[in-house]
């Protein structure tokens, strides 16, 4: 006896594997001509663009006066009104609070002075028993200090100061400070 091979019938289920094998070729189909079309796009888009640049010729840029920026304003601070002079010693940072309307520094005595902006009145806030050098408000309108010599402190509204930290993994600060980004 002849052995006959038999081509599978279109009507007979096909195997698994030449399913797979399908799906397979036809996602790869998709994406090569997905590819082909943007690229034919991209190189018709290119084509149609019809912008060409203007020649600029050199001796142009001499025939016009060159600016100079003024090394000083002597109107730069026109208006403006000293705030605090004499009453503030050694000032490192400032902060203001919207809120309020007031303006925080911290001084090199240890006070955190509060000046009200309507008046330019000069108060005595808070005193840390150390060397503020850095402030940050926080949402509920608590004040953040780095300290100098205390590490990081949270001052209430009220004028409560509560020590956060003054070490990091075991390490003592060596000087709190602040750097703004």
């Amino acid at each position: 006896m002849a052995e006959s091979t038999r081509s599978p019938s279109p009507n007979s289920p096909s195997t698994p594997s030449s399913n797979a094998t399908q799906t397979t070729r036809s996602w790869r189909l998709g994406l090569f001509l997905s590819a082909v079309v943007t690229v034919l796009i991209a190189l018709l888009l290119i084509q149609i663009d019809t912008f060409d640049a203007a020649p600029f010729a050199a001796d142009e840029l001499a025939k016009k006066p060159i600016y100079v920026a003024p090394l000083n304003n002597p109107r730069l601070l026109h208006g403006s009104e000293n705030i605090g002079e004499g009453q503030l010693l050694g000032p490192e940072d400032i902060l203001y609070d919207p809120k309020l309307g007031v303006i925080y520094t911290s001084c090199s005595d240890g006070w955190i002075k509060r000046v009200t902006l309507n008046d330019s009145m000069v108060e005595d806030w808070v005193n840390t028993g150390g060397r503020p050098l850095g402030l940050a408000l926080g949402y509920s309108g608590e004040l953040y200090v780095a300290d100098g010599l205390r590490g990081l402190l949270k001052i209430t509204k009220d004028g409560e100061i509560e020590a956060l930290t003054d070490e990091a993994e075991g390490l003592k600060f060596g000087t709190t400070n602040a750097d703004e980004v």
